[in-house]
């Protein structure tokens, strides 16, 4: 059935997005050799935070450069995902080591399966395995809401080339506004619809909320939701000052050659 999902997901790609969805198709095969890779070689003992900016890094690449083309509009998204994802990076590990949010959740370490299927003795470090998955989980997001709001503020740029900077950027807030709300709501319902199976096993537990809300299990899908929700507001302002810096900066060296 995987096998038959994934090629009805090639076939309407290329129905539906013709030569951009076969570069969309290679793009995906990148991203997940790239993520395998990342699993291999992290089971292997490399540095987690280090793999994980080389992986992000090259996923990136793949995603804006590769697949939309090298221009001003993709430069300017791969630089603010970049700015972005530094920024986040301290506030994860913070926030995951302050939990102690690594490892196996209360209801997976109880599970049979893994008293007596699975080796827990892997000699890795968990917080820093659960800091890359934060990270990972919200550059996706974080990478179409900065190619939005560059590409936006590029067009407007283009066909008002008589704007500043400042204006680009206001520009690029106010786009930001918009697409804002449908993101973050992207996110929840993403949480939620993988998350109704657990939401009926706490039920069915009769579990208080006090444990609940100081469960591992709540905090390490929660935090993946509110984390992707920050990165992207964040990437608004800082796509908006790449997007208006680069392409004014763009259009004026134009102007000064014609």
């Amino acid at each position: 059935m995987i096998g038959i999902l994934a090629l009805v997901l090639f076939v309407l790609l290329l129905a539906v997005g013709g030569e951009r969805g076969a570069s969309s198709i290679l793009t995906l095969a990148g991203n997940i050799f790239v993520l395998t890779v990342t699993i291999f070689l992290l089971a292997g003992g490399f540095p987690p935070i280090l793999l994980t900016f080389l992986a992000g890094t090259v996923i990136s690449y793949l995603t804006l450069i590769k697949q939309n083309g090298k221009n001003k509009k993709t430069g300017a998204a791969f630089l603010a995902t970049a700015a972005v994802m530094l920024l986040l990076l301290p506030a994860v590990y913070l926030v995951v080591w302050k939990m102690n949010g690594g490892g196996l959740n209360e209801i997976q370490a109880i599970q049979e399966d893994v008293m007596y299927y699975y080796n827990v003795d892997l000699r890795i470090r968990m917080l820093s395995i659960a800091v890359c998955i934060n990270l990972l989980s919200v550059l996706g997001a974080v990478l179409d809401t900065a190619l939005s709001i560059t590409s936006s503020v590029h067009e407007v740029a283009v066909h008002r080339p008589e704007l500043t900077r400042q204006e680009l950027f206001f520009s690029g807030m106010r786009i930001g506004k918009e697409i804002t709300g449908t993101t973050v709501n992207t996110l929840l319902f993403a949480y939620l619809g993988g998350s109704l199976l657990l939401f009926a096993y706490i039920k069915t537990g009769k579990y208080t909320v006090e444990t609940i809300l100081n469960s591992k299990f709540l905090f390490q899908d929660l935090s993946v939701m509110l984390f992707g929700g920050i990165a992207c507001l964040a990437a608004v302002p800082v796509s908006s000052v790449c997007g208006a810096q680069m392409t004014a900066k763009n259009i004026k060296k134009n102007q000064v050659q014609n």
